[in-house]
Order: structure tokens, then sequence, then C-alpha cells
């Protein structure tokens, strides 16, 4: 295909996204994971957005629907426990059409979701205790990028990050890792930035390693960010039914 015609494609596509109609990936893979084949350690692509482009590989139906409708915490997601279990896991390819944002790619999964596996959702509150992800004193010390360097592949483990990613994702990591209770992002910061973090995970003891910094206090001195604790009602998206088993592609 020329690039006239995709140009001619994209805006089209995007133009009928504007007009209130649901936004599709121009192709769209969503597969079962053979969890029997995974052993024990299972390695997951909780989503990562290159250009157009939407990956998951060993995803829960949660982890899909978090990223889909934009919410920071595991934690805002209420539904049937298999949604969240390693039991059904699923890897997912989706390009979006040139040009799309990220909210657009968003909306786009949302139909994906809704088509393959039948999800019906609403959205309510719910009163919660969490923290807030926001910017300490001096402000932000991270790198802010554009997009992900071609190539680019980071580290993301208990204890030590070394990645280029959103706000929303570094909340969301920091909860399942460490606090145990949901963390928002109110940073106030938009797109990509590169965190570069170390700290000593509460649930790690281990006699042979030097005690390194809390998560409360490698955040402000590493990347200028610390966490707040508050209670107050939190958006929740309630997961009245899905299948486990996709359409097929």
């Amino acid at each position: 295909m020329s690039w006239r015609a995709v140009a001619i494609l994209s805006f089209f596509c995007l133009l009928a996204i504007g007009a209130g109609q649901s936004p599709q990936f121009e192709v769209a893979s969503v597969k079962p994971v053979d969890v029997s084949k995974l052993g024990n350690a299972i390695q997951m692509n909780l989503g990562t957005v290159r250009r157009e482009e939407v990956t998951f590989g060993n995803a829960t139906l949660r982890d899909c629907i978090r990223f889909a409708y934009g919410m920071d915490s595991d934690a805002q997601i209420i539904g049937p426990d298999w949604i969240r279990s390693l039991e059904f896991l699923y890897d997912v390819i989706a390009k979006g059409v040139p040009g799309a944002s990220r909210e657009q790619l968003q909306a786009m999964m949302q139909t994906l979701l809704v088509e393959r596996f039948k999800l019906v959702t609403h959205r309510d509150h719910k009163e919660m205790s969490y923290y807030a992800l926001v910017t300490a004193k001096g402000g932000s010390k991270m790198r802010s990028f554009q997009e992900l360097p071609d190539g680019f592949r980071g580290i993301t483990f208990g204890g030590r990050i070394d990645n280029i990613m959103r706000m929303q994702g570094l909340a969301y990591l920091l909860s399942r890792f460490e606090t145990g209770r949901p963390i928002l992002d109110e940073t106030g910061l938009r797109g990509l930035y590169e965190v570069k973090l170390e700290w000593a995970l509460r649930q790690v003891q281990n006699p042979d390693v030097l005690p390194g910094p809390s998560l409360f206090t490698a955040l402000p001195e590493q990347l200028g960010l610390k966490l707040e604790a508050k209670k107050g009602p939190v958006e929740i998206l309630v997961v009245d039914s899905a299948d486990k088993v996709p359409a097929e592609n």
C-alpha cells in the first residue's frame, strides 16, 4: 500500500473515532496461552505501546482491562477471580492506524475486549485508602522522552526499575511490588520518562545483602517523586461479565 493510501486510510479511521463510532484496530490477534508449558517462572508483558502497536504477553484479562480503561491500580478493577488468575493468560498483538494517539489505542482496546471477550463493565466509586504518587519538593529529576528509542528494552523487577515509562505505569508497578494498597498517579506528568530506581523491598530480607533505601526514601532522592497517604472516593471499574475463551481472530 502506498504512503498516500495509508494517509487517506488513517485520516478516515481517525475521523470515524472522532464521530463517535467504535474505534477498531486495523488488525488484532488475541490468543489464549497454554499455561502448562510456561513452568513456574512466567515472563509477562503487562502492556507495551510502541508507535501504533499494542502488545501484551502472558497477561491476565485484568491487565488488558487496566490498560484499556486507564486504571492506575489492580484494586480499581472489581470482577470475578479468574480475570486476575495466572491460569488464564493471553497474548495480544494489535496494530492501530498510523498516527493514533495512546488514548485512541486505549479506546480501540476497549472495543477489542468487548468483541473478543464479550466484556461488560460499568464504572462506580469506592472509598479506599491509597497512595498518591506526586512530585517532591524541587520537582522531577527524570529525563523525558517523546517515544521509546528503537530497540530499547528496559529492566523491571522488584527492587529495581531501569526503564522508560509513563507515570501511570510506574504507579501500577510500585503498587504491585511494594505497598499493598493502590497507588494513583497524581504527578501531572504526561508522556514518557526515564525511570532509574533502586530500593530495598519490604518483602525481601536477605542477610547477605546490605539493606538499601526504602521506597519512600528512594523515590524523592532518585526520581524527585514521593508517595502521600490519602483516603477518599476512587473510581473503579466493575466487570459484570466476560468470556474466558476469546472469540477466534
